[in-house]
């Protein structure tokens, strides 16, 4: 078995320094071959020179690529349609994984030759982050459609190729560097779920996300970005005739007025991240029927003409990944 592991970054020279150090550090205990693709999304910084020391001192398992088109799914369609692997595995470029992060990959997809989708534990790599991008939970559970959009994170995930080969690749009109900053994993693993196949959330598959998020702000600004995506993916099955997608809209804006109105025992933070989450999913109700309409194929979206004009908004109201 092969496995390509492929990390898209952008202006993170620091922590993907890290992240690869702490890649290679791992055991590699499997008995399986494996690469490491990284993906370089239009840096300004010394993230080339980082990637290319790595490469240097890795020749026959690190490939360095670049994807000038601004955009994580950008990034990740690129290291789809480069990788070599059987099991396609994405973590980004502020994680550190485990020292078996790699070895449990490769033991679950060997033990249960239907596990198509994999989702693992995602922790803090510091306790003074906000909390934030993170899954923390211990019990090792399987999910079929619909249920499963809440337990997977591009942090920490991975899928056998034929995924892509029958249901597309990740949606440019969403994810980190577009106007919908956010969903754009979810999205895809909707859409892998919606096709029969089932996804098994493993917390042995460990890593640790420092996302570099300190403060309140910076996490609502966060929050804000993935709800405006979570709205947009919604938006994109509605419109393809999907009611599952249709009845989760529906209850979206029936229960708008008690989400906004607050709790006297809220805390302040609780309160203050759900705000910033409903304005994002208001934002993305709105904006995203104008984008999601010119192509409502469920496989993939290429936004165009006016479409574009919305997802290139500008930096200002794009998240930073």
């Amino acid at each position: 078995m092969k496995i390509s592991v492929l990390i898209c970054t952008r202006n993170r020279a620091k922590s993907l320094d890290l992240t690869l150090r702490r890649f290679y550090e791992q055991r590699f205990a499997g008995d399986y071959s494996y690469e490491l693709i990284v993906v370089d999304n239009d840096s300004t910084d010394e993230t080339s020179e980082v990637i290319k020391r790595c490469a240097a001192l890795r020749p026959e398992t690190t490939r360095h690529l670049i994807e000038s088109r601004r955009g994580l799914t950008y990034a990740r369609n690129a290291a789809v349609a480069a990788a070599e692997g059987e099991i396609i595995v994405f973590t980004d470029d502020d994680v550190l994984v485990s020292e078996d992060w790699l070895d449990e990959i490769h033991r679950e997809f060997s033990a249960d030759p239907d596990l198509r989708i994999l989702s693992g534990k995602v922790l803090l790599a510091n306790e003074q982050l906000q909390r934030v991008a993170l899954h923390a939970y211990e019990e090792r559970q399987y999910f079929d459609f619909p249920d499963g959009g809440n337990f997977v994170m591009g942090a920490n995930m991975a899928f056998r190729r034929e995924l892509f080969d029958l249901i597309g690749l990740f949606d440019v009109r969403l994810g980190a560097g577009r106007f919908f900053a956010g969903a754009d994993e979810v999205e895809l693993v909707y859409r892998g779920l919606k096709a029969g196949w089932r996804m098994l959330y493993a917390p042995n598959v460990l890593v640790y996300h420092d996302h570099d998020r300190f403060t309140l702000e910076q996490a609502c600004r966060l929050e804000y970005g993935y709800a405006k995506g979570n709205a947009a993916y919604l938006i994109k099955h509605s419109l393809g005739g999907d009611g599952y997608a249709m009845r989760m809209l529906y209850w979206t804006l029936l229960t708008f007025p008690k989400r906004w109105k607050r709790q006297q025992d809220e805390a302040y933070d609780v309160f203050l991240r759900r705000r910033w989450q409903i304005t994002g999913m208001l934002v993305g109700l709105f904006a995203a029927p104008f984008v999601m309409w010119g192509n409502r194929d469920s496989r993939i979206g290429i936004a165009s003409g006016s479409e574009r004009a919305l997802c290139e908004a500008p930096a200002r109201y794009r998240s930073r990944y």
